[in-house]
């Protein structure tokens, strides 16, 4: 609580100021009265100080010391002081509204039952911060892993084109299509080590390296002729009429006979025992080896030998004539069709081993095989298989850039397969889906969280609720079709602006206007102290510009503010620490003293200017607390000084310029309330005529100002002139208005 200004200097016009002896400390409620330009606005700025905590800026230079229940306050310690101060003048107006159209801060409020959902907005937003920052740190995750597989893809792509040769581009596009074809999962893409070595041989190969092509194999097959034939054979007996037992009966032998009956043509002696030899031996030897025996072994031993020349034989092939890819489609197919052949050949054989068997024992019939043709299919079969693999690969010659193309695929995808694997692809994609759910849930979470805080944000709105209160108040003041605040969204947040009724930005306010809005604006943004109780308010000329109805609208409202009575019967004291009102309103100020707490609760206070350059703070002068009415305390004012032997006190001289002015302008418009007649000049021409008038007027509007007040030491003929104007006034009052004067002087008696 503030107690008292123990010491000003230079803070405008308080050069050196130090309270008047008995200059009472403030009170609860402290109204200070002083006449444009004495120094109320420079004492507000002074208190305006203990809420900026710096100094201003138009005032370096000053220092103070105000008395305080907590110590003293000073220009040293000033930026630590721990009051709540809040001051409403003309630096306030200029910093925290805009009256051209523009938006400005808003006034932030929490309605008390806002406050349990402003908590809600609290914690809601705690949560979306967490999902928000889990969702980001989702998305981080998610695009590390990207970038390490990209650059891995980077990496294995150029290792790709690299190991095939590649003269195309292979890069992270071109593997990423392998991959996709290997995650279709139709097949295991990877290349057993000896497909994977040819087609790197092929992928390399140019076409003069492509191997030479391969003829067809064809056999001639007659087996089945020769199993026909052979059986004919093999079941005929030879004629058996001159036949010897006994060689029939021992083939060997017969055998034996026969290879050397031939040595024994026209000989008497046996060539083996040298034993006579009869010719009519010789005649049956020769009878027993008839014509028909003789052609049957004949076609015996050539059927024997064309079996033998029926065996199948070809030359082989190495499997290093034939492409890599077929390779091993070769062996197995040639072993196929080698393993058939020996079957086949074994029939033959066989068959040739029967011959001879029957050529040796030409009167023995040998029972045939039974012939199924099986080994013939065998061989034909498994030969078509061994050809399908020699056709493969003279297609291969023939098509080499095709089939050179398609080592390359098959490559291109082996290498995708083996990436997939290396860098656990499968996994890759799960984990990223994973981080992407998370993602997605926590963005979710969070919109709902959004739209939460928004829609409570909606319902106790800060700068809605302050919207709402101030304009109330504007409207209270000037009227439902007076501007009123907007609240505007920018890029900083919600604003106000001034609006008109049409929604459109509000300019050209006239000064009345702007009082109020202002005021509006001040009285509302004090709802953002949390403690209110334990603010100092200081309130400097909150009626400027404004006309009576307003003034008395200003002066409930401050009354429903800043006073009341707890209980019924208790005495009134303020809402607030403490509270300071400053105007020049007479009228103001007289409803402001009508307001309770009264006694030493309230101080009343006089600022008033007592040199060119220095004004003073005092206890306001018993003589003011008789009157209730600006009108009544000029008049008496004026009268004093008319009839006062005394006319030279600087002091009185300085009070004479505005009371004459200001009681000319009250008293002319009581005369004449026309509004066409609203000038003062011309109402003073009507009620004085137009050269007293003149007399009157040219003095005050010359010294009435206390911008001009210098000009009282510069221009002493002129202050001689405050005499005679004052003296006019009342000789008019005497002669015409006689009645009125005698009023007035009973009214201030």
């Amino acid at each position: 609580m503030l107690k008292s200004f123990q010491r000003i200097k230079g803070l405008g016009v308080f050069a050196d100021y130090a309270p008047p002896a008995g200059t009472v400390e403030f009170g609860v409620k402290n109204i200070i009265y002083g006449w444009n330009y004495s120094g109320k606005t420079t004492l507000s700025r002074l208190v305006a100080m203990l809420q900026s905590r710096t100094l201003n800026p138009e005032l370096p230079q000053c220092s103070f010391t105000i008395a305080t229940d907590t110590g003293n306050v000073t220009e040293a310690n000033f930026h630590s002081t721990s009051h709540v101060v809040r001051v409403f003048n003309s630096d306030f107006v200029a910093e925290n509204l805009n009256f051209a159209g523009s938006h400005f801060r808003p006034i932030l409020l929490l309605g008390s039952e806002s406050e349990a959902a402003q908590k809600e907005i609290e914690r809601y937003e705690a949560m979306h911060k967490r999902a928000v920052d889990g969702a980001a740190d989702r998305s981080k995750e998610a695009a590390a892993a990207t970038r390490a597989m990209s650059s891995a893809k980077t990496t294995a792509s150029a290792t790709i084109k690299k190991a095939i040769g590649l003269v195309a581009a292979f890069g992270s596009t071109q593997l990423d299509a392998e991959l996709r074809t290997i995650n279709l999962g139709l097949e295991n893409h990877a290349l057993e080590t000896e497909a994977f070595e040819a087609d790197i041989k092929l992928a390399h190969a140019s076409a003069k390296e492509s191997l030479p092509a391969i003829a067809m194999v064809t056999v001639q097959m007659s087996l089945a002729d020769l199993s026909a034939r052979a059986s004919t054979l093999l079941a005929k007996k030879p004629d058996l009429a001159n036949t010897i037992a006994h060689l029939v009966d021992n083939p060997p032998v017969e055998t034996w006979v026969q290879m050397g009956l031939h040595l024994h043509q026209a000989k008497t002696a046996c060539e083996f025992c040298g034993g006579d030899l009869a010719p009519e031996r010789l005649k049956t030897l020769g009878e027993h080896f008839s014509k028909d025996l003789d052609d049957h072994k004949r076609a015996v031993e050539q059927l024997a030998q064309q079996a033998e020349a029926a065996k199948l034989t070809i030359a082989e092939r190495k499997d290093v004539e034939l492409n890599a890819p077929l390779k091993e489609q070769f062996v197995k197919a040639n072993a196929d069709f080698q393993q058939a052949l020996v079957a086949y050949n074994a029939e033959l054989e066989a068959l040739r081993v029967r011959l001879v068997s029957k050529l040796a024992a030409p009167f023995v019939t040998v029972e045939p095989e039974p012939y199924d043709g099986k080994a013939a299919e065998t061989v034909t079969r498994k030969l078509e298989a061994l050809n399908a693999v020699f056709k493969g690969h003279n297609e291969v010659k023939d098509n080499f850039p095709a089939e050179k193309d398609a080592a390359i695929e098959r490559l291109k995808l082996h290498f995708a397969q083996e990436f997939k694997e290396a860098q656990y692809l499968d996994k890759f994609a799960t984990d990223q889906a994973r981080r992407e759910r998370h993602r997605m849930r926590y963005e979710s979470c969070a919109a709902k969280l959004r739209t939460e805080i928004n829609r409570l944000k909606a319902i106790i709105s800060q700068a809605q609720l302050g919207r709402e209160e101030i304009n109330k108040r504007i409207e209270n003041l000037l009227g439902g079709e007076s501007v009123q605040i907007a609240v505007v969204a920018t890029a900083e947040g919600e604003r106000f602006q001034l609006v008109r009724r049409d929604g459109k930005p509000a300019r050209h306010l006239s000064e009345g206007e702007k009082t109020a809005i202002a005021f509006s604006f001040f009285l509302t943004k004090l709802r953002e102290i949390k403690e209110f109780g334990k603010a100092i308010v200081y309130i400097d000329d909150p009626i400027s510009s404004l006309d009576s109805n307003h003034i008395f609208q200003v002066a409930a409202i401050i009354k429903e503010t800043f006073f009341h009575q707890p209980v019924v019967n208790a005495p009134w004291t303020t809402r607030c620490k403490q509270v300071f009102f400053s105007t020049h309103n007479f009228e103001f100020f007289s409803l402001l003293r009508e307001l309770k707490p009264e006694g030493k609760n309230a101080a009343l206070y006089l600022v008033k200017r007592i040199g060119p350059k220095t004004s003073s703070l005092l206890n306001m002068p018993e003589s003011m607390h008789r009157y209730d009415s600006e009108y009544h305390f000029l008049f008496h004012v004026l009268d004093e000084f008319h009839n006062s032997a005394d006319k030279t006190d600087l002091k009185v001289l300085m009070l004479l310029p505005n009371a004459v002015r200001r009681f000319v302008e009250l008293y002319t418009y009581s005369k004449y309330p026309d509004r066409r007649m609203s000038p003062v000049d011309a109402r003073a021409e009507r009620v004085f005529g137009g050269e007293k008038a003149k007399r009157i007027l040219k003095t005050l509007h010359y010294f009435s100002h206390a911008n001009n007040v210098e000009r009282m030491y510069e221009n002493s003929d002129l202050m001689c002139d405050i005499e005679a104007a004052v003296g006019d006034l009342m000789e008019h009052l005497q002669a015409s208005d006689p009645d009125h004067l005698v009023a007035l002087r009973a009214a201030v008696a």
